[in-house]
């Protein structure tokens, strides 16, 4: 990954955000995922169309990247760290450690099952 891409926990995302009020919490999960399951005052920009899209995350906030569990996440923050975009990190686990950590989200839970 590139330098200014990090890995945070779950628990490190929510702290930062609670305490931060320039941060954008990307989810880069398709559309039918993230009506299924989604968090709160996260912006969709699904791993399919990132490459047209990217550009309605604000560049000057901390960006908090998730999916399912990390993957498409990390390969979104490598796109972005090429673009110039700084401040990035990747929620290891992804939405499925956040639903399982007991933190706030939207959806039923037991109709989704993470890739």
């Amino acid at each position: 990954m590139e330098p200014n891409v990090n890995k945070c926990s779950v628990q490190e995302a929510r702290d930062a955000i609670y305490k931060n009020p320039n941060y954008q919490l990307v989810d880069v999960r398709e559309q039918i995922e993230y009506d299924t399951v989604r968090i709160p005052m996260s912006l969709l920009v699904p791993l399919s169309t990132f490459e047209q899209d990217y550009t309605k995350i604000n560049q000057n906030n901390l960006i908090y990247l998730l999916c399912g569990v990390g993957k498409r996440a990390s390969l979104a923050a490598e796109f972005l760290a090429s673009r110039g975009y700084e401040d990035l990190f990747v929620i290891e686990g992804g939405i499925k450690a956040w639903i399982n950590a007991g933190y706030s989200f939207v959806g039923d839970k037991k109709k989704y099952s993470p890739e």
